[in-house]
């Protein structure tokens, strides 16, 4: 299979792996490791559930490691070993998957951001590119995910009933509309208005969901220690509630892993990712489907799989049922 398309995932946490290292007495602290494969501000929930001493609150046990593996941030280091929770790219889960690993993600960050599809003047809604090119910046990339969310949307499979092309970045991918090279391209605002202000058609300027971080484990360790994962995300949400309500503190954290960063950019990054963050980060269905279509391209054996087959959420589902969320969140929230 071709590898390119895991390396393109724009915005993606490839940040950190956690893995279990020995048995504790009753009582004690779970050890798991934290192994960083890159500082990614999608893995600051984590960075925010070891600085603030919310993990030890769940008798977890954090020691902080530093990988290499930039391919897949992490997800390769899952397979065969007794690995615990990691962070990941999340178009290198689906290969493993298909081959028979039995890693499983529990929570996912979404980026939700206002795309229209640039199309060419015959093109009258979305539904009419079936059969047409679709131009994105390159096969994995966000454009690409943002585009078969779009096409799914309008009634279209983006595997068979559309050509999906690499067409470079958004002013390309103008330029290629205007010279009919290619007849659709998800244009973000910015260039959506561009696009307009050139005489191209713009349609269903909507917001669009896209997957930047997912928290994974394997099935086997949740059926082997069901109770670590249970703490450990546990600790996670409530890492989340601290990361939305105690900024500064935050950010401070965040500084730690980001040396050297001004603070205008450290404020930036934290109230981007902010921006992303639900109470109970639930899966979006929308932009797994889009996961799957991507890989689908290259390997066709991904067809098989559903949004479900790549989650476990019972842990996330608990929290929502037994009404941890409303002690802690003291402001009425929507879930």
């Amino acid at each position: 299979m071709q590898q390119s398309w895991s390396l393109k995932v724009a915005g993606v946490a490839c940040a950190a792996l956690i893995w279990g290292f020995g048995t504790t007495a009753a009582g004690e602290a779970k050890k798991v490791r934290l192994a960083y494969v890159g500082w990614e501000v999608g893995a600051a929930i984590a960075y925010v559930g070891i600085d603030g001493g919310i993990f030890k609150r769940y008798d977890i046990e954090v020691e902080e490691v530093f990988i290499r593996d930039l391919l897949t941030g992490g997800v390769q280091s899952l397979i065969g070993a007794d690995f615990v929770l990691g962070f990941g790219n999340p178009l290198a889960i689906i290969p493993p998957i298909l081959a028979g690993s039995d890693i499983v993600s529990l929570c996912a960050h979404v980026g939700v951001e206002p795309y229209g599809m640039g199309v060419s003047s015959d093109i009258t809604t979305i539904a009419d590119l079936k059969g047409k090119r679709v131009g994105v910046s390159e096969l994995g990339g966000r454009s690409d995910l943002i585009a078969r969310v779009m096409l799914r949307r309008a009634g279209l499979d983006p595997v068979k009933d559309v050509q999906i092309v690499s067409a470079g970045l958004a002013p390309n991918r103008v330029v290629a509309l205007s010279k009919d090279l290619i007849q659709g391209a998800p244009l973000n605002l910015q260039f959506a208005s561009e696009a307009k202000r050139l005489g191209l058609k713009i349609i269903d300027l909507k917001e669009v969901p896209t997957i930047t971080a997912l928290l994974m484990t394997t099935r086997s360790f949740i059926k082997r220690d069901e109770e670590t994962v249970r703490r450990f995300v546990k600790g996670y949400v409530e890492a989340i509630h601290y990361y939305l309500t105690r900024r500064a503190e935050s950010i401070a954290i965040i500084k730690k892993y980001f040396s050297g960063s001004n603070p205008g950019a450290l404020e930036t990054m934290y109230e981007a990712f902010a921006a992303q963050l639900k109470p109970l980060p639930f899966p979006d269905i929308e932009a797994t489907q889009a996961l799957i279509d991507t890989v689908a391209a290259i390997d066709p054996k991904s067809k098989s799989l559903k949004p479900a087959d790549l989650f476990d959420s019972h842990f996330l589902e608990e929290l929502k049922a037994n009404g941890f969320l409303d002690k802690l969140y003291v402001e009425k929230i929507s879930l």
